[in-house]
């Protein structure tokens, strides 16, 4: 379902704001990363941007279900069109490090984090989840539909219960509701400058800005996946692995996975 306005504005008052070539808005619909991409298949150029007051098939990594209740997030999804694809696994990790830096504006003194591969937090809960998804064409990458979704105006009652203590909103940590808009603005802003040309590593300044707000660096961690580890998190390599120091002291590059933070080990264990 179609809607004339978000936040008080048209989609071309948004595009203009946002410096991007058309948004799309919805009051309801399946999934923005879904639209995004019929729009992408059909010829959208980059920075085209999708926008739902609610999703009702809103998905995570993994095909998990994503929660996204009406006026309470923000919930989009930006086509890129980069024109080499080297590392496909740093662009959940550049957006991630985009809506970070946006979401310092609304939160200070909170700081927001990168948790690996594709969260943000905030004051050590989830505030933001990432789903990037793309098609190669004829060996080269075609178009690649970053999606976002950040829990905005939530306040605890509106989580389910078996998320309220690991999920946050800006509200929750900031103590006020920013404009959706205007938030979501300097995200789609950031998603354009980091990762329009996603280079085939991570270096210098964009290295830096990850090892500053590294939520998993120093803490003991248990990764799942093809190859499961338990260990000291040691940082995001350039090529955008996890490094994790393993308990009996080796040094494990994870490059796929879902990574938690550990319980403490109880005596004998």
């Amino acid at each position: 379902m179609r809607a004339e306005r978000w936040e008080g504005a048209t989609a071309e008052q948004l595009a203009a704001r946002w410096e991007v070539p058309a948004v799309h808005l919805f009051q309801q619909v399946g999934s923005t990363n879904d639209f995004a991409r019929t729009l992408a298949d059909a010829g959208a150029p980059a920075g085209t941007t999708v926008v739902a007051e609610e999703q009702i098939a809103g998905r995570g990594r993994g095909g998990k279900e994503w929660s996204s209740p009406p006026g309470l997030g923000i919930w989009m999804s930006v086509i890129l069109r980069p024109a080499a694809l080297p590392a496909p696994g740093l662009l959940p990790i550049l957006v991630g490090l985009a809506a970070a830096e946006a979401l310092d504006e609304y939160v200070r003194p909170v700081r927001a984090q990168v948790k690996w591969p594709n969260d943000v937090h905030l004051a050590g809960r989830k505030v933001a989840g990432i789903l990037c998804e793309g098609a190669w064409e004829s060996g080269r990458p075609g178009a690649v539909v970053a999606g976002i979704g950040i829990n905005a105006g939530h306040s605890p009652a509106d989580f389910p219960p078996e998320l309220r203590d690991v999920a946050t909103s800006v509200r929750i940590a900031a103590g006020w509701a920013p404009p959706r808009a205007e938030v979501a603005g300097a995200i789609v802003r950031g998603i354009l400058r980091h990762a329009s040309h996603p280079p085939a590593q991570l270096g210098g300044a964009l290295l830096d800005a990850l090892h500053t707000r590294d939520a998993l660096q120093g803490r003991d961690v248990v990764v799942t996946g093809a190859t499961p580890v338990r260990g000291i998190a040691l940082g995001i390599s350039p090529a955008g692995a996890l490094l994790v120091r393993s308990e009996v002291g080796a040094l494990r590059t994870v490059r796929a996975g879902t990574v938690r933070l550990a319980a403490p080990l109880q005596p004998g264990e």
